[in-house]
Parts: C-alpha cells; structure tokens; sequence
C-alpha cells in the first residue's frame, strides 16, 4: 500500500514535470528588458538554427550572440522590413534575408517572432531593436508549445514566399 504522502509527492512532481515541457516566459517591456534580453542570448547561443521576423533588428546584446552563434555554425534567416538590418546581417555566410517587394508594408508591419529551432518561439508587441524595447510599452511571450511552434513556422514560410531576398 502506497502511503498518501508519496503519492501526493509523486504527482506534484509529475504536474511540475508536464508544466515544465510547455515552458511559458512572459516579460513586460521596458522593465524587464534586461531578463528578456539574458533569456534570448542564451537561446541564441546553444541554437542551431534561428529565425527572426520583426520590423527592425538593431540590437547590440543580440547582434553580438548571433554573430557568436553564426561563427560556430549556425544557421540564421532574418525577415524584416528594415533595409538596414536586412545589410548589417546579409554580410554573414549561413544567413538568408528576406525583404519585403514593396516599401508600401514598412509603416505597417508590426510582426516580431523570434524562432528557435524547433524548441522555442517568442511572440513580441515590440521588436527587437534596443531603443523600441527600451522605450516602447509592450509584451514578449516566450514558449515551447507545439502548437505555437507550428504556427510561427506556418508565419515564417507565409514570409518567405512573399518577401525577396536581400542583394548583397
């Protein structure tokens, strides 16, 4: 006969196991700017493969973490609309960037995933360039769900077929 206490311990530890296999991450911009930005390097240094859609990407902390990553092998695909950032990461081997056909979608593109293999996705209001997560109010959701995991990949190809590639 299992005595209650073990059993008890047994399935909180069971439900802490299941919660931890679809780890949520939730961040409120600005204040928590510095935690998110920790979370991200980490993820981007033991990536594999890195997607990135957003408006702008002009951040230093990142820009150094991905350049880390793509020294060692990894593969990185940038889809923006920001000419600047599409010519700041072009420049590297093992990256595709994608711009959009048309200027016209620059002023009203507001999508920010950053795709992290098949493990991790982050959902932002706000994208990943240093001033707007340091000045802009705004949320980042970071997950491990398959089903958001689908869905970002179901965006990023949506993307890919649309936008061209950046000319080096």
């Amino acid at each position: 006969m299992v005595k209650m206490p073990v059993l008890i311990a047994t399935i909180i530890a069971l439900i802490s196991l299941l919660s931890t296999l679809n780890a949520n991450e939730h961040y409120l911009l600005p204040d928590h700017k510095s935690d998110l930005t920790h979370t991200l390097k980490l993820k981007i240094a033991r990536a594999e493969s890195l997607t990135i859609i957003t408006s702008e990407l002009d951040n230093s902390a990142l820009a150094t973490s991905i350049e880390k990553a793509l020294k060692r092998g990894m593969r990185f695909q940038l889809i923006t609309t920001s000419f600047d950032s599409a010519a700041f990461y072009a420049k590297y081997r093992e990256t595709l960037v994608k711009v959009p056909l048309s200027n016209r979608i620059n002023e009203s593109f507001f999508l920010n995933i950053l795709l992290i293999d098949k493990s991790d996705v982050c959902f932002s209001s706000v994208a990943f360039s240093e001033k707007q997560m340091q000045n802009n109010i705004g949320e980042v959701i970071c997950t491990t769900n398959q089903e958001d995991l689908m869905f970002a990949k179901k965006i990023e190809k949506s993307y890919v077929e649309r936008f061209e590639d950046y000319n080096r």
